[in-house]
């Protein structure tokens, strides 16, 4: 193994670690106080923000799929690195967002309730598993490994496509109880 590759994979399983740990603390501090109650506010744009980036996402990993079907390697290259870039993007948002406002209820009751956390709890612990799937797939694409990220690819694509349609999902159901 070249020392490239292996600082690579290690910054990959760092990666794996050390943002669902990030993440996971976000609901164990309490939100930021320092601010005001406008500026409290005018931060749930960020979900939205994040909905977008998340569906935004999708559509360039179905280009993506796309691309390659047809061939077309660069193509698929740029898919595939904006709708990498658009969950770094979302990442950001997140942690900013939950840094800085309280965690909201979902006040869905009956069936739909859930159905809610059904999304909720498979989006978080694909999202988390996500994480070296997507970052392998890449830099193996990257490298021209492209066996290897094939292989990966098959497992990868479709479950990052089922992350960033859930995470579009999850807002719409939770949108409306957030505080206006």
């Amino acid at each position: 193994m070249v020392k490239n590759e292996k600082n690579v994979r290690r910054f990959i399983w760092i990666m794996a670690v050390v943002i669902p740990a990030a993440v996971a603390l976000l609901f164990l501090i309490p939100p930021i106080e320092t601010l005001s109650e406008s500026t409290r506010q005018s931060l749930y744009v960020l979900p939205k923000l994040n909905a977008i980036f998340n569906g935004t996402a999708f559509c360039c990993l179905f280009g993506a799929f796309i691309a390659i079907r047809n061939k077309n390697i660069k193509v698929h290259r740029a898919f595939t690195s904006t709708a990498l870039a658009l969950s770094v993007l979302f990442l950001l948002s997140y942690v900013a967002f939950h840094l800085t406002t309280e965690s909201t209820k979902y006040g869905g009751q009956g069936w739909i309730r859930s159905v809610y956390f059904f999304i909720l709890i498979s989006h978080i612990i694909l999202s988390t598993g996500i994480i070296p799937l997507v970052l392998f797939t890449y830099a193996r694409g990257l490298g021209m490994q492209l066996e290897k990220h094939r292989k990966i690819a098959k497992f990868t694509w479709p479950i990052w496509m089922y992350v960033t349609a859930t995470g579009v999902i999850v807002y719409l159901m939770i949108s409306p109880y957030y505080p206006h």
